[in-house]
């Protein structure tokens, strides 16, 4: 008994981790159904860790249950998207000033090196969107606190589920983040905890006024077309 309800919890995960991955990658949209049928059947597994997986998800915030459709993909109203950035610029700030104190010379050389590499990405949005996860990743993890790092990447994957900019900021935008992100490795380096607080609460503003200027775009051709 105990062997199949280990074996189980594996496969929840691998239920976990793969709907993950389809939400955060658009592969499934805001509002598409799932269950638990729909998922054992994708995956060839049982019933039981696709319930598993789907549960998972659903206390993360990127599954939320619909009255008639029952389990869908969370969709996020302009309120919600707001209340997500707010939380994101405080824990953004709290662990750049983290990384300021723990981080290792080796970690300050490799977000130096990012932001290098960052310079070459600017006309490739889908690059420089990779590009940044891996940036912010290492500063999460130079700050030394796995469980800010892991409030940051929910809240990362659930703006992500929601809607992927990557390749709808403008140029201008881009050339800001590779600013932002060159002032908050500076401050990093330089062991300042204010400035690179400060920095990342500016990086995060930056980040939201460009996600609502794309949504107000949208919803000019939108209805420009109808």
């Amino acid at each position: 008994m105990k062997k199949k309800r280990d074996s189980n919890l594996l496969l929840g995960d691998v239920a976990y981790q793969a709907i993950r991955e389809a939400i955060t990658t658009n592969q499934m949209k805001p509002g598409d159904r799932l269950s638990e049928y729909m998922v054992a059947e994708w995956l060839k597994i049982s019933r039981t860790p696709a319930r598993e997986g789907l549960r998972r998800l659903e206390s993360e915030g990127l599954l939320t249950s619909h009255p008639r459709r029952g389990l869908v993909v969370a969709t996020l109203d302009d309120a919600a998207v707001h209340e997500l950035y707010s939380a994101r610029e405080v824990l953004e700030s709290t662990v750049a000033a983290m990384a300021a104190r723990f981080a290792t010379d080796a970690q300050i050389s490799s977000l130096q090196h990012l932001v290098e590499v960052e310079a070459t990405l600017l006309d490739t949005p889908d690059k420089m969107f990779e590009h940044n996860h891996s940036f912010h990743k290492l500063i999460s993890q130079a700050a030394r606190n796995r469980y800010l790092a892991r409030f940051l990447h929910s809240i990362s994957d659930t703006l992500s589920a929601h809607r992927r900019v990557s390749n709808m900021v403008s140029r201008q935008r881009r050339d800001e983040v590779l600013m932002e992100h060159s002032e908050l490795v500076d401050a990093i380096s330089r062991r300042d905890e204010e400035a690179a607080r400060t920095a990342a609460a500016k990086h995060i503003r930056g980040a939201l006024r460009a996600r609502v200027e794309v949504q107000r775009s949208e919803d000019a051709r939108e209805a420009a077309g109808s």
